[in-house]
């Protein structure tokens, strides 16, 4: 970048100083700024299906991102976290005038992303707007399978993981404490074989669903804040009508556990409702109460949600949904564990199929004991 660009930026706002590694903003939550890179790198990251973050891309001096948070005031689409020291401007609607008159090659090159990203989002809208109509989803209610009375308090979240601010809810508009996992510093301890990744002093499928403790809004931490007006009437009646009569009549009565498991039921409920198409965050929430479901030896109810998952996840892959290859060869590994635990085995080779056209050796590895698994019981019966 020129000095003299950089000097017009530093007018514009005062620079903003990041140490490699820190979280410049979190998937998820909501922004009202974009960012120029002065000097430093920043790495823009994805969740990837088991909770891992994935970088899709590495910007460099000259470069932005955060755009759209200016304009929408919704929630980010990726982690943006410095991989070296680092040094931005934040551009907001406050100051946006001055760059755009500052800055014209920059802000030129921002509102030709800006344009691409407004037609995806219209697709987006087009498409849940699709599927919701004249569609019937159940009301909210727990699955006959699930037994309350498990006696499991939330596990100890270490500080250090745990990114904690204050946010207004997008239903009721009244301010709590949200809490972002920051995953890039998470201690892997180990990665099961249906690619479950266990951590060290941090469990974050206790986080990967947020709720208003006043209205009772629940949702994946991605979708949270993520809703339109259109998502918004509906969801406020869904929370009012349906959900905030049972929650209340169960908060006091119930484990930590059982009222996790509830708040899951409701981001599915939720999203049922307003995200139909979107097979691989329903199975994702599916499959993490699975997981849950396992630890506390609750095994009906973890091959209930795995049934729920496969279906989602079956979904997902047959009718290429997933765009992402190590979203699509994870999720093709967890779900033939899955349908191994339903009793499914004759459909497991089709996906290992999937998770062979990865290059990871840990999916590779896991695949091929399944695909060892399935050949010993083929032989055998």
């Amino acid at each position: 970048m020129r000095q003299e660009t950089i000097e017009q930026l530093q007018k514009i706002s005062k620079p903003k100083y990041f140490l490699k590694s820190e979280y410049i903003c979190f998937e998820g939550q909501l922004g009202n700024e974009m960012y120029i890179v002065l000097t430093g790198a920043v790495g823009i990251f994805i969740t990837s299906a088991i909770g891992t973050l994935v970088k899709v891309a590495e910007i460099g001096s000259g470069d932005f991102f955060g755009e759209m948070a200016i304009f929408d005031n919704l929630a980010r689409s990726a982690s943006c976290i410095a991989l070296e020291d680092t040094i931005v401007v934040a551009v907001t609607k406050d100051n946006l005038q001055m760059f755009l008159e500052t800055c014209p090659e920059i802000a030129k090159k921002m509102l030709e992303n800006m344009s691409g990203r407004i037609r995806k989002l219209d697709e987006q809208l087009y498409k849940n707007n699709r599927f919701v109509k004249n569609r019937h989803v159940p009301k909210f209610a727990f699955p006959a399978e699930f037994k309350t009375g498990h006696i499991i308090r939330k596990p100890y979240q270490m500080p250090m993981y745990i990114n904690e601010y204050k946010q207004a809810c997008p239903i009721c508009g009244k301010a709590f404490s949200v809490m972002d996992i920051k995953r890039n510093i998470l201690e892997e301890k180990s990665f099961e074989l249906d690619c479950r990744v266990i951590y060290t002093g941090c469990n974050p499928l206790w986080n990967e669903v947020i709720s208003c403790p006043r209205c009772y809004y629940t949702n994946h931490y991605l979708r949270f804040f993520a809703i339109n007006n259109f998502e918004y009437e509906l969801i406020k009646e869904l929370v009012y009508k349906e959900h905030k009569p049972i929650v209340e009549a169960r908060l006091e009565k119930r484990s930590d556990f059982d009222i996790l498991i509830m708040k899951y039921l409701q981001a599915i409920n939720i999203n049922e409702h307003v995200n139909p198409g979107d097979n691989t965050l329903l199975g994702v929430l599916w499959r993490n109460i699975y997981w849950l479901s396992k630890d506390a030896n609750d095994i009906a109810f973890a091959k209930y949600c795995a049934i729920k998952a496969s279906e989602k996840f079956k979904q997902a892959l047959d009718e290429n949904q997933i765009n992402d290859s190590i979203n699509r060869v994870t999720t093709a590994v967890s779900l033939a564990v899955m349908l191994i635990n339903c009793g499914e085995y004759a459909q497991v080779p089709k996906y290992l199929e999937i998770a062979f056209e990865s290059t990871d050796e840990r999916i590779l590895h896991n695949a091929q004991v399944i695909k060892n698994h399935i050949e010993q019981k083929n032989q055998s019966s």
